[in-house]
């Protein structure tokens, strides 16, 4: 394999000190696998619509549409508790005690309340699983809970044409669990810390918490030069050297990921934070997220002017010279033919070629592929009805696809119709940002995402090859001649994808068409 690998340097940035390909063998050999980042969505998002918010998976506080009302659910977790995005989408509203995601192109939204300190900001995106920050306390009128919770609500527009008001649902069936372990070749690692080594997991951390895979590489281009991202790195010591917080603390030097100097600006705060934890302090953990919040303008040594600058760069080599210019504010950072920013963008782009390359052909997601609806559902669906329900009666294909292109789990997953429509949008490529699973997401997406036009008077005669069929509680493909049959649809507790005929079309089921369909691949 020829190119160069990122390279192990001195702590005050100095130039390369290994030969690069002999650094690459040795990161092949430690990660296995790279270039699987945040361009996919966390892994497998495994048998719901959405994950989790906290890792407390029973609500103390469920929905209740008496009067008066409970339009969410609660969950009972101490403040300082993680916070997750139950599923992709981007931040709309930080204010108050909310954070509020939408997803699906604004069809739904999810909104988390009662927060202790925050980690994403409007207009970020995130992933299902991503931390978007720590849980609070706070007071709710009866039948709510008071005190430290989490509270979590799910809603939905409503309307004929899915564009009117969002409403509350009940959240409690589309919650259920993630996984961060790939089912397939496509699973991308979700979360903070997932990588082969300390290089690739800053680079995911900071891609999955609101940051661009450019501005990723840029600030891990900056940190390879100050200390290689050993946390226990203290300035001119070489790599591989540890030295311990409470051995740092007095030292003018830099120390940990980013050299902070002198070293006890960073450390004094963390070790009384954390009850002069050493090893947490050393962490490469503790030390990403003391970071995050500085960037994020927040903790006790805040950097808000940086974090806005970095999240303004566009492009590798200039969120490499934003970080360093301020943020490390190195020796010569205002000069900018400093020949430091040559070092530290070139790094960065290292950073971006063997991490960030995980971009898929349709964009967007895991499974693009042919760009073809029609083949790929033929290709999943048997030509035949009258199949079971089981795994082991679904086609081979399919069995081998619907892991990796959608990851649902749960009771007949192999049998469900809105899973078995997302995985060939999502393996074509056709709309990688297709939900998962469920109708009642499914449909709200279709009509208000602005991707599709969507029919409710058609006829079966107006039909095209690729039309999404979708009515109340289920949905399915035209595909048009199909061994004598004209349609594909798994059936949830019935069978798994096969052929069919349409039914009811302009009456039950309305038909959903890519405005801008990609050109199939030969």
């Amino acid at each position: 394999m020829e190119g160069k690998a990122l390279p192990a340097l001195s702590a005050v940035g100095l130039v390369l000190v290994l030969p690069l390909l002999i650094v690459l063998a040795m990161l092949l050999t430690s990660m296995g696998s790279i270039g699987q980042a945040s361009e996919c969505a966390p892994a497998t998002s495994a048998g719901k619509a959405f994950g989790w918010p906290t890792d407390e998976h029973e609500p103390s506080e469920g929905w209740d549409d008496g009067d008066p009302k409970h339009t969410g659910l609660d969950f009972d977790v101490d403040k300082g508790s993680k916070v997750m995005a139950a599923e992709d989408g981007e931040v709309i509203d930080t204010a108050g005690d909310w954070i509020k995601i939408k997803h699906q192109d604004d069809a739904v939204q999810t909104w988390y309340q009662f927060f202790e300190s925050k980690s994403v900001r409007v207009g970020d995106k995130v992933t299902r699983g991503q931390e978007i920050g720590k849980s609070g306390e706070g007071d709710e009128e009866d039948p709510g809970e008071d005190g430290e919770h989490l509270h979590f609500e799910l809603r939905i527009r409503g309307g004929e044409n899915g564009g009117g008001d969002l409403q509350p649902q009940d959240p409690t069936d589309e919650l259920g669990e993630d996984t961060t372990e790939s089912s397939g070749g496509c699973g991308c690692g979700g979360g903070p810390l997932v990588g082969g080594n300390n290089q690739e997991k800053a680079f995911n951390f900071f891609a999955s918490n609101g940051f661009s895979k450019e501005q990723a590489a840029g600030i891990v281009g900056n940190m390879i030069h100050e200390s290689s991202v050993e946390p226990a790195r203290l300035q001119n010591t070489a790599p591989g050297v540890e030295t311990s917080a409470s051995a740092a603390r007095g030292s003018e030097l830099g120390w940990g990921i980013v050299q902070w100097t002198p070293a006890g600006k960073m450390i004094n705060p963390s070790m009384e934070a954390t009850n002069n934890d050493e090893a947490k302090v050393a962490s490469l953990e503790w030390q990403l997220e003391f970071l995050l919040k500085q960037l994020n303008g927040e903790g006790p040594l805040p950097e808000g002017n940086a974090g806005d600058k970095l999240h303004a760069a566009n492009g590798v080599e200039a969120a490499a010279v934003a970080f360093g210019q301020y943020f490390e504010r190195f020796a010569g950072s205002e000069d900018l033919s400093n020949p430091r920013y040559t070092e530290r963008k070139a790094t960065a782009v290292e950073v971006m070629a063997t991490f960030g390359d995980g971009a898929t052909p349709g964009g967007g997601g895991c499974g693009a592929g042919n760009m073809d609806i029609v083949a790929t559902a033929k290709n999943l669906a048997w030509d035949t009805p009258g199949h079971g329900k089981n795994k082991g009666d679904a086609k081979p294909e399919y069995q081998a696809a619907m892991p990796e292109y959608n990851g649902s789990t749960g009771t007949d997953e192999y049998s469900d119709c809105g899973v078995f429509v997302a995985t060939v949008m999502r393996m074509s490529g056709a709309d990688p940002d297709y939900p998962v699973r469920g109708t009642s997401i499914q449909e709200p997406y279709l009509r208000n995402s602005g991707k599709y036009d969507v029919y409710d008077n058609i006829t079966t005669e107006q039909l095209k090859p690729g039309d999404i069929l979708i009515g109340p509680g289920h949905t399915y493909l035209f595909v048009g001649e199909f061994n004598g049959y004209d349609a594909a649809a798994a059936s949830l507790h019935g069978h798994v994808p096969e052929a069919g005929n349409t039914y009811n079309i302009g009456s039950e089921f309305a038909a959903a068409r890519l405005k801008n369909p990609p050109t199939p691949k030969a």
